[in-house]
């Protein structure tokens, strides 16, 4: 009976020693142990980059599984959303934005193999709206303009 409990538990404890040898990796490895490393968590980040309250964003996003609802965002305000990606589907996130006469539908927002490489070191990917088209950063600094009105 005793080596039938050692055998369940061997698994348990080599996940639990390589757990700990991975968490203290060297910062000096950091880059190339992160080359290395998937990301299983994210978080799209959606802002109101407009330069007046005259007209609100107006926007809806969803995947296949969830409907993340309509939002109504004022100049300077955020709407974020977290969730974990799939390993057997793809994870494939859309929104809708208008603002006043101006609309864009169907915009990839975050797709697994696109958003995993270019938001993987963050973790965060983030969409500007502006008065010119819509703009994408992975660090909330340097942004790419993506769609234009």
């Amino acid at each position: 009976m005793p080596y039938n409990n050692f055998r369940t538990l061997t698994p348990l404890l080599c996940m639990l020693m390589l757990a700990s040898c991975i968490s203290q990796t060297p910062v000096s490895y950091a880059k190339s142990v992160d080359n290395l490393v998937i990301r299983f968590r994210y978080k799209v980040h959606i802002i109101n980059g407009l330069p007046d309250n005259a007209k609100p964003l107006e926007l809806s996003c969803h995947s296949n599984d969830d409907d993340l609802g309509h939002h109504t965002l004022w100049k300077g305000q955020e709407f974020q959303f977290k969730f974990g990606i799939h390993f057997w589907k793809k994870t494939h996130f859309v929104c809708n934005f208008s603002w006043g006469s101006k609309s864009l539908n169907d915009i990839t927002v975050f797709v697994n193999e696109v958003e995993t490489r270019t938001c993987r070191e963050t973790g965060n990917c983030f969409w500007k709206v502006e008065t010119d088209g819509i703009y994408f950063s992975n660090n909330d600094q340097n942004w790419e303009k993506r769609f234009n009105w």
